[in-house]
């Protein structure tokens, strides 16, 4: 079963800006901040948890399902006008989705991944993390330049052709895609102690539905992850 659900302080500061300079309408952020984080390894207890949701999304959904879902077909159709195939680069939520149907596990990587994969998967929308240390300067979606290279989590690289959708800062792309690979540069480690959490939003994607992630998320992560949890706050396309 779904974990209750808890109010969580929306309109927090980031003290950093964050814009938007493609030109699509319908396009959000939804970003949190979590800090004093201490980072293990997932418990037996979330474990159980995560195989119970598993059930519950393997008893409801097949890849038929998930091909024709909207909102995942709406992240395909904002991949496809960046010239980005997006049966060969999937949104990170519905990778993790198709993953849970064929009846893989997850990775296990840190007890904030673990939660943040898991809450990506069920409620649909994709999940970045960044190490709030490593970023310089403004937050920017835009398209990627000619040749840039981005470096994604385990070090393989990237060269943009000039048309892809990043999230990137003053100096580099954070994510590439809209939350499809995280940046290595800016991965969550045991000893990051101020992380960004972000939910993308797409065309189709309502503020009701973004607020309810970002909400269903962010219980999550104070049950299961040795943190505290500042609120969040949204920024819009338009």
């Amino acid at each position: 079963m779904c974990p209750s659900k808890t109010e969580f302080q929306a309109g927090i500061s980031l003290g950093r800006a964050v814009r938007f300079d493609v030109q699509r309408e319908g396009l959000s952020l939804m970003i949190a901040r979590l800090t004093e984080l201490n980072l293990g390894k997932s418990s037996p207890a979330f474990k159980k948890h995560e195989q119970e949701l598993f059930c519950e999304i393997r008893s409801r959904t097949t890849l038929n399902d998930v091909k024709d879902d909207p909102v995942f077909r709406s992240y395909r159709d904002l991949y496809w006008t960046f010239g980005m195939d997006p049966t060969k680069l999937r949104v990170s939520s519905e990778a993790l989705l198709r993953r849970i149907v064929r009846g893989l596990n997850f990775w296990r990587i840190s007890t904030l991944v673990d939660v943040v994969n898991l809450a990506s998967a069920y409620h649909k929308l994709p999940i970045g993390l960044i190490d709030e240390t490593a970023l310089v300067g403004a937050l920017v979606v835009r398209t990627a330049h000619k040749g840039e290279v981005f470096e994604r989590i385990g070090g393989k690289q990237l060269t943009c052709r000039g048309r892809e959708i990043v999230l990137a800062d003053d100096e580099k792309i954070i994510c590439f895609g809209y939350a499809t690979h995280d940046s290595e540069r800016t991965k969550v480690t045991p000893t990051s102690k101020s992380i960004l959490l972000l939910i993308y939003g797409a065309p189709v994607v309502t503020p009701d539905m973004m607020t309810s992630a970002v909400n269903l998320t962010l219980e999550m992560v104070n049950r299961w992850v040795a943190c505290t949890v500042k609120g969040w706050t949204t920024f819009r396309s338009n």
